[in-house]
């Protein structure tokens, strides 16, 4: 077999266009490794969800922190019974028995920002949380925060509108 010899230029450019090939695919496995990184990265962080489905279980529960229409026998959404802040209510609306993971403060305000009401969930585990917030990697925590604008009932009557913030203390994975 007669092989012929490549010129020089023609050496070149093979030589280019490896290079420029190699680069490409160097480009494109990169792109893949962090696409593939970020997506796990966040399927993967549940807090936000779970404080969002903590503060819904507060709120909206039979056993909750929401008023109770005495005429309609239900739940006002977006109206708070100030008689229902309580720790034991708490506990019963989260349904989270012996839970140790996620601690809460929730505080009720009015407009003008002055507390009228706060009380704990998990209140031992919320002291324990409350330094490690801001730290990073597993062992710390971190704090979300819901706040709401609701009218507050107290006795069976409208008391004034106000903010609900909700404190939740997450474990960091």
């Amino acid at each position: 077999m007669n092989k012929k010899k490549m010129s020089k230029k023609a050496q070149e450019f093979k030589f280019i266009y490896l290079v420029i090939w190699a680069m490409m695919l160097a480009i494109v496995l990169l792109e893949i490794k962090v696409f593939t990184t970020s997506f796990a990265r966040n399927s993967m962080d549940i807090r936000d969800a779970e404080a969002r489905v903590f503060a819904n279980r507060i709120l909206y529960s039979p056993e909750g922190i929401a008023y109770t229409d005495v005429d309609l026998g239900r739940n006002l959404l977006g109206a708070v019974d100030f008689g229902k802040i309580d720790e034991n209510v708490l506990n019963s609306a989260a349904r989270l028995e012996d839970n140790q993971i996620m601690a809460a403060k929730v505080v009720l305000k009015n407009l003008a920002g002055r507390v009228l009401k706060e009380d704990f969930y998990n209140e031992a585990w919320y002291g324990r949380w409350e330094p490690l917030i801001g730290e990073r990697g597993s062992g710390a925590a971190s704090r979300i925060i819901e706040r709401r604008y609701v009218l507050i009932y107290e006795n069976d009557r409208f008391r004034e509108p106000g903010v609900l913030e909700i404190q939740m203390l997450v474990p960091n994975a």
